[in-house]
């Protein structure tokens, strides 16, 4: 039979005949229950809250008519930020549906889970050759077809051949047969099956939408009848909105403040007449893995595994007249049973080792009933069961003590250098944490930008957001860890805005010309505080920190305890020289110490966490004094028994200490004095005793030489005997004063527990 050939075939054409939803041909229902074809609706943003904690809400509104379907796209690290804070309204009667999105997986991962995988950019011939056994439909130019199974895809042959032939051949099974189509002549193609050409289309949407960007969709479906209107709102990561001021100081005096708010669309889509909102606060927020799938590990449980019996062999009887009766080392646990000491052998040991009928009855390692004992045959090796590794398409998994320590909140176990260390993120509250701290926080407040706005994509606005008087007036401040021989040009003001004030930049401008940068520290509403710009070159300040005067005024005794208390006086002195034209008025922060008392000047200006401030007025050409007078007072206590007699003395001696507590110091001094006698008498003895010792030594040596007839050696004997006398008479006096210095020691611990004087 002459194979069917089909001429003047195009591949791109087949291809599209193949997917018509690609070029827009609608698919023809093939069953009465198909799914219709929801239309896609398109929410704009309509307004946008903006939070200076690193997050923006987004409110999407449009309408919609019966049921719709919105397609939103978003960057894959906002997916979860997304999933834990999407709403949904339908204010027409309807009802919001399921929320669908693409998972975290690589688009290669959801191509290769189609019937027809499109991963590799596969050739015509590559294509047919994956879906071998499925119908198709075959035409040429001319309009004649063929439909047959596909039985195998022909490539060209290697060599010269190839080059002269390089299209592919298909093989059909049609109702006449066998047939070969030459790829390069086919015009169109199409599956027969409709349930394989809808795969294959999903498979290209799929590819079409995932091309170009790292984007994740996510549809949302509303349910409803006629035309109503619909909202979607949530919350993704967005840049913090930021604060600058503008203040202006005339001639006169009068302090005009101007605020601005830059605000960044990061995103990618354009705000086109969108509302807004700016709100200051710290609203607790924080990320949740929610987008990757979890699986919660369980444990693997092995089925108990027996082996089967063998037949046994009986032995023939050699003791006829009798029976007997062996037992072994290591007795088995009954009938046919495993060995005592094979009971507990993992699965990959043989399970029925010297534990089942062998040579020996009923036979258990040397200690077999039976007619003779003997040793068991070995039973066979019985492999453990291989089982496949949890799955690896979604990343490493937690494992099942890792899930348990989880669980019962236990700390996670040791670091795995094979898995990647988890991110963390700093908690500022956290003092060990090692982040800066966060600064004073104004209360929540929302700023709405008048009028709608709009702004590209990827693009940054500068909005103003305040233009009012408020009242202040110029200082001069000193502060001498910021610079100790000149203050600083600032400004007194106080917040006259309705809504308090978030830290920025400000710009100062001075009778029209710029006098430099500032800070804005958190300002609450008709709160006052300090700004600085500039260095006040023409005002010089000499701080001097006198020597620190005082002396012990009380001195007592308490049970167990010797204490005293001194008064102290700090004297700071500041001198202010004004050589400007202009008056000045001088701030100055004196540090802040909690235990000091302020005696002069009686008042301070202002009084901070870390400074007092005194305001010093100082004429044109003039100088100025400030003496800052402070009074402390400081204590030191020692433990009675264990104060030294040169501490005891010391405190007898003081002017401040009364005859009362001088009476209990003495006393205290005289058992002290006992004490040192005593461990002075105890290191004297001693000392001889070693001297003793150390000329015994040496006597012991010479009687070993010397002829135990000489005089030599009669008189070494007598001077040794004399020496171990005195050792006896010191021992006994070392004896003595230990006695002594325990008495003495426990007088002194009794009698320091309960003196008490003032």
């Amino acid at each position: 039979m002459r194979p069917f050939v089909i001429p003047t075939g195009a591949l791109l054409t087949a291809l599209l005949f193949l997917a018509p939803a690609v070029r827009g041909e609608p698919d023809k229902p093939t069953k009465p229950n198909d799914v219709k074809v929801v239309p896609v609706a398109d929410l704009p943003v309509t307004r946008i809250v903006l939070f200076n904690a690193g997050i923006g809400y987004f409110h999407r509104e449009g309408e919609v008519t019966g049921d719709a379907r919105v397609d939103l796209r978003f960057d894959e690290a906002d997916v979860n930020d997304l999933l834990k804070s999407l709403v949904l309204s339908d204010a027409g009667g309807g009802k919001p549906k399921a929320v669908t999105y693409d998972n975290r997986l690589p688009v290669e991962y959801a191509l290769k889970g189609f019937a027809v995988d499109v991963t590799e950019n596969p050739s015509m011939g590559q294509l047919l050759h994956q879906v071998r056994g499925e119908k198709i439909e075959v035409a040429d130019k001319s309009g004649t077809t063929l439909t047959g199974q596909i039985v195998s895809v022909e490539k060209p042959q290697a060599g010269p051949a190839a080059a002269a032939a390089p299209d592919e051949k298909i093989n059909l099974l049609t109702d006449d047969g066998l047939q070969t189509v030459e790829l390069k002549q086919v015009k169109k193609l199409k599956f027969v099956r409709p349930e394989l050409q809808a795969e294959f289309r999903k498979a290209l949407e799929v590819l079409a939408a995932s091309r170009g960007d790292n984007k994740k969709t996510v549809s949302v479906a509303f349910g409803g009848n006629g035309k109503r209107r619909v909202a979607v709102g949530y919350v993704t990561e967005a840049p913090l909105w930021k604060t600058s001021y503008r203040l202006k100081i005339d001639e006169k005096g009068a302090v005009r403040l101007m605020a601005w708010a830059t605000i960044e669309n990061t995103t990618d889509e354009d705000w086109k007449d969108v509302k807004v909102s700016l709100v200051s606060g710290r609203p607790m927020t924080f990320q949740m893995d929610m987008y990757d799938p979890l699986f919660v590990p369980r444990p693997t449980v092995e089925p108990e595994l027996f082996a089967s019996l063998r037949p046994p062999m009986y032995q023939g009887n050699l003791n006829p007249t009798g029976m007997g009766m062996g037992v072994g080392r290591n007795p088995g646990q009954g009938f046919g049973g495993f060995a005592g000491n094979q009971g507990n052998q993992p699965l990959e040991a043989p399970l029925l080792q010297n534990g089942q009928f062998g040579n020996g009855q009923f036979g258990n390692h040397g200690g077999q009933f039976g007619i003779q004992g003997g040793f068991a045959n070995p039973a066979p090796y019985l492999p453990r069961v291989p089982r496949p590794d949890v799955r690896t398409l979604y990343g490493q998994r937690l494992t099942f003590e890792e899930y348990l320590g989880r669980s019962r909140g236990t700390a996670p176990p040791a670091a795995d250098p094979e898995r990647p260390p988890a991110k963390t993120i700093r908690d500022p509250l956290d003092k060990n944490s090692g982040a800066l701290a966060a600064p004073d926080a104004t209360e929540v407040f929302e700023v709405k930008i008048d009028g709608p706005v709009t702004l590209p994509r990827q693009k940054s606005a500068l909005v103003p957001i305040l233009d009012q008087e408020v009242t202040g007036s110029r200082v001069s401040i000193y502060n001498p860890t910021v610079l100790a021989k000149h203050p600083l040009l600032g400004l007194r003001f106080k917040n006259a805005a309705a809504a308090p004030l978030t830290q920025g930049p400000v710009a100062v401008y001075d009778g029209g010309t710029f006098a430099g940068d500032a800070r804005m520290p958190d300002v609450q509403k008709s709160e006052e505080r300090l700004i600085s710009y500039a260095v006040d070159v023409a005002t010089e300040v000499v701080a001097t920190a006198r020597p620190r005067q005082g002396a012990v005024e009380v001195v007592k005794v308490t049970p167990g305890w010797i204490e005293s208390t001194s008064r102290w006086k700090w004297r700071t002195e500041y001198v202010i020289r004004n050589r400007d034209t202009r008056d000045r008025t001088v701030l100055i922060e004196h540090p802040r110490v909690s235990e000091r008392k302020l005696v002069s000047p009686a008042k301070a200006a202002e009084v901070t966490r870390s400074f007092t401030r005194f305001e010093v007025p100082v004429k044109a050409g003039a100088r100025e004094t400030l003496e800052v007078v402070e009074e402390g007072e400081s204590g030191e206590s020692f433990v009675l028994d264990a104060a030294s007699g040169t501490t005891l003395l010391h405190y007898s001696k003081l002017d401040a200490t009364k005859p009362a507590v001088r009476a209990v110091l003495a006393k205290l001094l005289e058992i002290r004095g006992s004490i040192e006698a005593a461990k002075s008498g105890i290191e004297a003895e001693q000392v001889a005793l070693k001297e003793i010792g150390d000329d015994q030594d040496r006597i012991r040596k010479n009687i070993e030489r010397a002829p135990k007839e000489s005089e030599a050696y009669k008189r070494y004997v007598k001077k040794f005997d004399d020496q171990e006398t005195e050792i006896e008479k010191r021992q006994a006096k070392v004896k003595e004063l230990r006695a002594d210095l325990a008495k003495h020691e426990k007088a002194l611990r009794d009698y320091a527990a309960i003196a008490k004087a003032e």
